[in-house]
């Protein structure tokens, strides 16, 4: 008889562990919101960008390119602008991340002028180009999971809050007056994950949300060819998005688990480092939005059963990298719930 598994979390990390699942196991993925996805999957920039964080992630995200080129993903470069006030963070960059991902190499800044011909000359003094980016399709990634989902047997059901959680022979999860049970509980809450710990009785791990401010703009000209644009010192990045441009001040505020909002200061933040940046001068904002980025101390995930918890599995802290690490991390997650391995 397969065991059940019930997911709380329906975004990126819940989906694609259940589709990985759900041929072997009876799968239940138990999303809060009324449809997967809702946070901060379905808020992310999605990009794959292998020289980010550390070397577990480059190695998850390196795991996962072939996949990503499967459904949606469209090669670009990245290109990493460097003023005379934030050189020494570019030197630091590539210091830390030029052997570990060769093709990462110093250009000619003709090569960002050419690219993207709203840069100001005056403002760069260095560029670093990153030909192994990729532009990611959340949409895609997630319905792509959640229908393998589905196709093994698994099911997904939205509006589902959970609000108590009892451990008995069994786990008893419950949610607007019902409740489901389960032989393995996995928590994917994302930026409440250590709520939903502490609601099973299951000592919290030290999750920090923390919220990132996007909004749109349009440049005045074609830039849907543009690269992924972004700041040596880290307080701007740019790239095409739904036929308008994204621009974000790669904030990182600490933040409650919430349903995040932008800020005025932070757009206005944002505005004023791009048109420092650029030509343009901004007379229109088609949109903003905010999303939580949830990370543990070493920035790394946390993936398998807890220690002091029977049937208890962690599989949260994926912060800006859950898209492009959800398939070897779906993949590696699936893996040590087989084989009963602890964090």
């Amino acid at each position: 008889m397969k065991s059940e598994v019930v997911i709380i979390g329906g975004g990126i990390a819940g989906i694609s562990l259940g589709a990985r699942l759900a041929k072997d196991h009876q799968v239940t993925v138990l999303e809060a919101e009324i449809q997967p996805g809702y946070h901060s999957s379905g808020r992310s920039a999605a990009v794959y960008i292998e020289p980010y964080i550390n070397e577990t992630i480059l190695d998850l995200t390196r795991a996962s390119r072939d996949y990503h080129l499967g459904y949606g993903a469209v090669p670009t470069r990245a290109l990493t602008v460097a003023g005379a006030d934030d050189l020494v963070d570019l030197d630091a960059m590539m210091a830390r991340w030029g052997g570990l991902c060769p093709d990462m190499q110093l250009v000619d800044p003709r090569i960002l002028f050419e690219a993207v011909p709203i840069i100001r000359p005056e403002a760069v003094v260095a560029v670093a180009c990153d030909p192994s980016a990729m532009m990611l399709d959340a949409h895609t990634l997630l319905e792509g999971f959640r229908r393998g989902l589905v196709a093994g047997g698994g099911r997904v059901i939205s509006n589902a809050r959970v609000d108590h959680i009892e451990r008995g022979a069994r786990w008893k999860i419950s949610y607007r007056d019902q409740h489901i049970e389960a032989d393995i509980l996995v928590n994917a809450a994302g930026a409440w994950g250590d709520d939903v710990a502490q609601m099973a009785g299951v000592k919290a791990i030290g999750l920090q949300p923390l919220r990132r401010t996007a909004l749109l703009v349009d440049p005045g000209l074609d830039f849907a060819s543009w690269p992924l644009v972004h700041q040596a010192g880290g307080g701007l990045y740019f790239k095409p998005e739904a036929g308008l441009l994204m621009v974000s001040p790669a904030d990182e505020h600490p933040s409650p688990p919430v349903d995040a909002q932008p800020e005025e200061l932070d757009v206005a933040v944002a505005i004023d480092r791009f048109e420092k940046m650029t030509t343009v001068s901004v007379k229109k904002v088609y949109r903003t939005w905010a999303g939580l980025r949830t990370f543990l101390p070493a920035r790394t995930p946390a993936v398998g059963f807890d220690r002091n918890a029977e049937n208890f599995f962690w599989l949260v802290g994926h912060g800006g990298f859950g898209m492009q690490t959800s398939p070897a991390l779906s993949e590696l997650a699936a893996t040590r719930l087989r084989r009963q391995e602890t964090l």
